[in-house]
C-alpha cells in the first residue's frame, strides 16, 4: 500500500496538531521508574507509541490505549533485560537504559532501530552512565549496564548537545544517589516536557531548557497524569504545507513556532498569527528562496525540518542552500523529489535547490519518517497524482495522515503501491 494524493491545489482549512512524539517517547520510557498507573492523555495514535508499548509489556508492564490516551502499570515490571527483537524497530526504546538501570541497576537491551538518516551512536549516554558508577559492555547485538554498587551522581559536560544521550542521563539520574550536573545538555522543548513530567513525578530538576542541568537524585517517584503539549514538527509540517503549496490554514496547537521556524517561513513569503489557540499560515504567492540555512541543536532549525522545508522550496521563485549539520543521510530524499521534476544538486552535506514553475505527480517511495512527510509536502504541490511509499515510515510518527490531509482539502487515501524505479 502506499499513500495517494492528488495535489496542485491551494489548502485551506483548521487542523489539531497531534501530540508530541518526541516528548511521549522518553515519558514512557520514565513511566518504569515507579511503581503505579500513568495515564498520558494527548497520546497521538502512532506507530512509536505502540512500538514503545509492546516494549513495556515485554518487562512485565500492562499497557492500554483508546482514544489518544495510553495508560501504563509499571507494578510488575520485573526485570531490566530487554532481549527481544521488538526494540530494533525503534530508536528511543533506547531510553529504557537509563530507566531501568535507575530501577534495577542492571540492564541488558538490543541495539535500537529506527529510520536510516545516519549513524546515531550513543558513546555520549554510555559515557555518562561510566561517570555514574555503571560498567557497560556490548555483547554482540546487545549493551550490557550494571551498576553494582548502585547509580551515583556526577559532573557530566556532552562533547555535543545530544537529546538522546541528555535523556538517558537524566533518566538515570532522577533515582541515583547525589547531584548529576549535565553540561552541555541539549535544550529541545521536548527535554523540558520530560523534566515537568519526572518534577510531577517527584524529581528534583533543575535548570531544563538550558544547557546545564542539576538533579538530585531522590529515593521514590510517583504515577501521575499528563497531558502531552503539541508535536513542534508535526506543527512545522503542517506549516511547510502551507508554504509550499500557498493557501491558508489554522492550526490548533498549545505551542508557537520557534524564532528561527517563524523566520524560515517569514522568508518563504508566509504571513504567520500567533494567538493562544493556535497559529494561522497564509501564503499568497510562491515559496521564496531561501539564501542559506544549517540545521543545528535547538534553537536552531531543526534537523527534523530540512526534508519539509526541501520539499517546499522545490517549486517556486530562485535559488536555495541547504546544509544539514547533524545527520549524514538526510538527503537521500532528492533522488525522489527529483521525479516530481524537482531541480536539486547536492555535495557532501550541501544542497542547491533551484525552484521550478510547476512539479509532476509520481511513484516515490519514503526511507524515513521525516523524508516521508517532505514528498507528502512535494504530493500536495505537484500537479496530478502522486503515490507515496514507505508509508510506514510516516505512520511512526503522523497520526491519521490521510485525514489530516483531507482537513486541508488534499485529495488523499491509500492505494496499491507501485514501486518506485530506485
Amino acid at each position: 500500500m502506499a499513500i495517494e494524493v492528488c495535489g496542485g491545489s491551494r489548502v485551506q482549512g483548521t487542523l489539531r496538531v497531534q501530540g508530541s512524539k518526541n516528548a511521549v517517547l522518553p515519558i514512557m520510557a520514565a513511566s518504569v521508574l515507579c511503581q503505579g498507573e500513568t495515564v498520558i492523555t494527548n497520546c497521538p495514535d502512532i506507530t512509536d507509541v505502540h512500538a514503545m508499548s509492546e516494549v513495556i509489556r515485554r518487562i512485565g508492564g500492562q499497557v492500554t490505549y483508546e482514544k489518544n490516551c495510553l495508560v501504563i502499570d509499571s507494578s510488575a515490571v520485573g526485570t531490566g533485560a530487554i532481549e527481544e527483537e521488538k526494540v530494533k524497530e525503534i530508536r528511543a526504546s533506547v531510553l529504557f537504559l537509563g530507566s531501568l538501570l535507575a530501577r534495577f541497576s542492571k540492564v541488558k537491551i538490543h541495539y535500537p532501530g529506527g529510520c536510516s538518516i545516519g549513524s546515531r551512536p550513543i558513546d555520549f549516554h554510555l559515557q555518562g552512565f561510566n561517570k555514574m558508577g555503571v560498567a557497560t559492555s556490548e555483547c554482540g547485538e546487545y549493551i550490557c549496564c550494571e551498576a553494582a554498587d548502585g547509580l551515583c551522581g556526577a559532573e557530566i559536560t556532552f562533547p555535543f548537545p545530544s537529546v538522546g544521550a541528555t535523556e538517558n542521563i537524566i533518566l538515570a539520574a532522577v533515582l541515583a544517589d547525589g547531584i548529576t550536573r549535565i553540561r552541555n545538555a541539549a535544550r529541545e522543548p521536548e527535554i523540558m516536557e520530560l523534566c515537568g513530567f519526572l518534577r510531577r513525578m517527584g524529581a528534583r530538576i533543575q535548570g531544563d531548557g538550558s544547557s546545564l542541568l542539576e538533579i538530585q537524585g531522590v529515593r521514590r517517584l510517583n504515577p501521575v497524569q499528563w497531558k502531552l503539549g503539541t508535536d513542534r514538527i508535526a506543527l512545522l509540517t503542517w506549516c511547510m504545507m502551507a508554504a509550499g503549496c500557498g493557501g491558508d490554514v489554522f492550526l490548533e496547537s498549545t505551542l508557537g513556532l520557534s524564532k528561527s521556524e517563524a523566520g524560515i517561513l517569514s522568508a518563504l513569503g508566509c504571513d504567520v498569527w500567533h494567538n493562544p489557540v493556535g497559529i494561522r499560515v497564509c501564503q499568497r504567492s510562491v515559496p521564496q528562496p531561501v539564501s542559506y540555512l544549517c540545521t543545528k541543536p535547538y534553537p536552531g532549525f531543526p534537523t527534523d525540518g530540512q526534508s519539509l522545508l526541501m520539499a517546499a522550496l522545490c517549486k517556486g521563485s530562485g535559488v536555495s542552500i541547504l546544509e544539514e549539520g547533524i545527520f549524514e543521510n538526510r538527503f537521500r530524499m532528492i533522488r525522489q523529489l527529483r521525479k516530481m521534476g524537482a531541480n536539486i544538486d547536492a555535495v557532501s552535506n550541501r544542497a542547491c535547490i533551484t525552484g521550478v514553475t510547476r512539479l509532476h505527480g509520481a511513484d516515490v517511495g519514503a526511507d524515513d519518517l521525516r523524508s516521508g512527510a517532505g514528498l507528502l509536502i512535494a504530493a500536495a504541490m505537484a500537479e496530478g497524482v502522486s503515490r507515496v511509499s514507505g508509508e510506514h515510515y510516516i505512520y511512526r510518527g503522523y497520526e491519521a495522515v490521510e485525514e489530516q490531509l483531507q482537513m486541508l482539502g488534499i485529495r488523499a487515501g491509500r492505494k496499491a503501491a507501485l514501486e518506485p524505479a530506485g
